[in-house]
Formats: C-alpha cells, sequence, structure tokens
C-alpha cells in the first residue's frame, strides 16, 4: 500500500476517532446529568458544556492527542485534532452569529 494512502486513511480514522469521543462524552453527560444530579444543576452543566464545547472538549480530547503521539500514531493524533479543530471552529461560528443577531434562539 502506499505510504501517503495509508497516513491518509490514518487521519481519516483519527477524525472519526474524535467525533467519536465527542458523542461518548455528550451521551455520558447527558445520561449521568439526568440520573445523579438535580433538575437545576443538570440543566446548568448541558448549557455550559454545550455552549462552550469548543474549550470542554480539550478535558477529554487532549490526554487522548497525547497518548497516541506518545505511542507513536502520529497521523491519528492529526486526525483527532483535525476533529477538535472543527467542533471549536464551528461552535465559535454558531456563538458568533448568536451574537451577532443573525440567528435567534426560542423566538
Amino acid at each position: 500500500m502506499n505510504k501517503k494512502l495509508a497516513t491518509g486513511i490514518q487521519v481519516v480514522l483519527g477524525f472519526l476517532l474524535g467525533i467519536v469521543l465527542n458523542v461518548i462524552v455528550f451521551l455520558l453527560g447527558v445520561l449521568l446529568s439526568s440520573r445523579l444530579l438535580s433538575a437545576d444543576t443538570s440543566g446548568a452543566i448541558l448549557f455550559y458544556g454545550l455552549s462552550f464545547i469548543g474549550a470542554v472538549q480539550l478535558i477529554w480530547q487532549a490526554p487522548a492527542i497525547l497518548l497516541l503521539k506518545w505511542k507513536g500514531h502520529k497521523s491519528l493524533a492529526l486526525g483527532v485534532i483535525l476533529a477538535v479543530s472543527i467542533t471549536a471552529l464551528l461552535n465559535a461560528t454558531c456563538w458568533g452569529l448568536l451574537k451577532a443577531g443573525t440567528i435567534r434562539i426560542g423566538g
């Protein structure tokens, strides 16, 4: 197999790994906050967690990236970095549109 193709496939797999990590942590957050916390606290945690997902995801993505690099899977780590970057950029775009008044939530 071509080395560039193998590297590209690993980057795509790393990207998918980053997306899957985001989904798993989101589902765990919803499950834990609905089961363990009161309605007021769980609502606040979900609101801030989703509002600042670009920053909050570093809590679980940074160790994954460092572990992949430490194990020698630099292409997989690059894919995870791409997933983190796209999530943060989409979050920043949504907040920019919301603050500019272009989109409104709830009315």
